[in-house]
């Protein structure tokens, strides 16, 4: 009798174990290098509160690092997907073997702040002027509109390295800058503060996409079922920020740490930057190639194809629509 209590103990013990090592095998890590708790990760984060990545069977972890930074650590296979593609698209366009697949924002939301006695952008001339780091977003949109204004980035203005957001309002503030490109919240911040609006980069024409996903073309080949997976929760995170208001307001609150009240005013003026469905038209692909061509100063670039793969968001889209999924509001 013994004897059979013990093997019976063994069994259920052995099952559980089975069952235990089963759901372990059914989920598989992943990590993403994403340039902040921002607006510009909505998607992400939106995927990620929202349980969209865990009921894909994936265990998201996204990892906040510098732009530059997040397309090396994907190239060096320390992630697997970067959230940051303008940096991804420069280092493509230098022979890296890496791809954009899913896009959130096409135009950025960056805002151009500056002492209230500097009355427009060629006032600049000569001043300092705070980014999140060389060769990021900001730095790239800066430096062009300089360029526009009679002004060498190179030779004519100071552009300092000083890191968030945060830190960048409290150089500001201080003095230490003359200017800085700020995002939501902090540019509601620095305008209440007193500081002057010199140029709102969304209003410029530019087509600069933002929390996309870049992966290697490696992966593409080894791992296809993976990359579907993840670019299927984060479309869902797409759809369910951008269609619901509330929803969005929620995850914002709750991934950014900020009140309701901010995550609004945030939302409201970045939602008309997002792209229709996670991805660009065509146009939009030769003017971002010819854009980063330009600040990369590179003279012959490949086919667009080379960049850019939107086939796994339509696959994503077609996959909920034969499921008839829908965000909840």
């Amino acid at each position: 009798m013994v004897r059979k209590s013990i093997v019976l103990m063994v069994c259920t013990f052995l099952g559980v174990a089975a069952a235990a090592s089963g759901a372990e095998a059914q989920t598989r890590k992943v990590r993403a290098a994403i340039p902040g708790y921002t607006i510009a990760v909505l998607a992400y984060l939106g995927a990620k509160l929202n349980g969209y990545y865990a009921d894909e069977g994936l265990d998201a972890e996204l990892i906040a690092m510098r732009a530059p930074t997040a397309n090396l650590a994907v190239l060096a296979g320390n992630v697997e997907f970067s959230a940051v593609p303008l940096s991804g698209l420069t280092t493509a366009l230098r022979g890296a073997p890496l791809k954009l697949l899913f896009v959130n924002f096409e135009k950025p939301q960056h805002v151009l702040l500056a002492r209230p006695e500097l009355q427009n952008p060629k006032a600049l001339r000569g001043k300092k002027i705070a980014v999140v780091g060389l060769g990021a977003i900001d730095d790239m949109l800066l430096r062009d509109v300089l360029s526009a204004n009679g002004i060498d980035p190179a030779r004519e203005a100071s552009i300092l390295s000083i890191g968030s957001a945060e830190t960048r309002m409290t150089a500001l503030v201080s003095g230490s800058v003359d200017a800085a490109v700020l995002i939501a919240p902090m540019t509601f911040k620095a305008k209440e503060a007193g500081f002057r609006e010199l140029v709102v980069f969304a209003e410029q024409n530019f087509v600069l996409p933002s929390g996309g996903i870049v992966v290697r073309d490696e992966i593409l080949k080894t791992d296809p079922a993976t990359v579907e997976k993840f670019v299927r929760a984060t479309v869902m995170g797409f759809l369910a920020t951008r269609d619901s208001r509330a929803n969005a307001i929620r995850v914002m609150a709750k991934g950014m740490r900020v009140e309701d009240s901010v995550a609004a005013k945030i939302y409201d003026s970045a939602r008309p930057t997002m792209t229709a469905d996670g991805g660009l038209s065509d146009d939009a692909q030769k003017k971002m190639i010819a854009f980063v061509a330009k600040l990369a100063e590179v003279k012959e670039t490949p086919a667009q194809e080379k960049f850019f793969d939107f086939s796994y968001i339509r696959k994503a889209h077609a996959a909920l629509k034969s499921r008839g999924w829908k965000p909840a509001s």
